[in-house]
């Protein structure tokens, strides 16, 4: 792995971890996950999954940008959105195996390292830290989706916009507006409203 992805994967477990970070992955664990992973190069509309596959993987993203979403009433509903040092992960469908009702694209070129279901068991069976690094990856990645749907209830669409443009400014800048709103939780139309009157 180069120093980019390195760096990228630092950022990344720095994330997971949050304010524990000093006591996360030791060099050894992150060689041995490194190790396992597989790095996959995509371009911007590929799939790496369609509704209907069973989830093998769970990754996290060294350049580019994924998006996770699923049909509803024939409307695209934008569930996950991440962008470089961030990862992305199908729960349902991987820790069940069972045929997904997601689908995860890529909306720019992007660098993925991927790490298989089945590499994922295996050192996390004989190694703590990996262990309690996936451990901390569901939790926070259950806790964003908690987030996304108080924001949803008790936020209005302007506070939603605006809190999503505080804290990942590059991401709105990045993402057709139909996405962002479907992310968000609102029309097009209203987002077009609240940018309007914003400028």
């Amino acid at each position: 792995m180069g120093s980019v992805e390195t760096r990228v994967f630092d950022e990344f477990v720095k994330k997971v971890f949050g304010d524990n970070f000093d006591s996360g992955l030791s060099p050894e664990s992150k060689v041995k996950m490194m190790n396992r992973g597989q790095i996959v190069k995509m371009e911007k509309g590929e799939y790496l999954q369609i509704e209907g596959d069973v989830s093998k993987a769970w990754g996290y993203i060294c350049k580019g940008l994924v998006r996770v979403y699923y049909m509803r009433d024939k409307e695209e509903v934008t569930e996950q959105l991440s962008a470089e040092g961030e990862g992305f992960l199908d729960c349902e469908s991987f820790f069940k195996q069972t045929p997904s009702k997601r689908y995860v694209q890529m909306l720019e070129p992007t660098t993925l390292y991927l790490f298989n279901k089945l590499d994922n068991e295996e050192i996390t069976s004989d190694n703590y830290e990996i262990r309690r690094f996936t451990r901390c990856l569901i939790e926070k990645a259950l806790l964003d989706t908690k987030k996304r749907i108080l924001n949803s209830i008790f936020k209005s669409a302007k506070e939603r916009y605006t809190t999503l443009l505080e804290e990942k400014p590059s991401l709105v800048l990045r993402t057709p507006s139909n996405i962002v709103a479907s992310y968000i939780g609102i029309t097009p139309e209203t987002l077009s409203r609240i940018k309007s009157k914003n400028n």
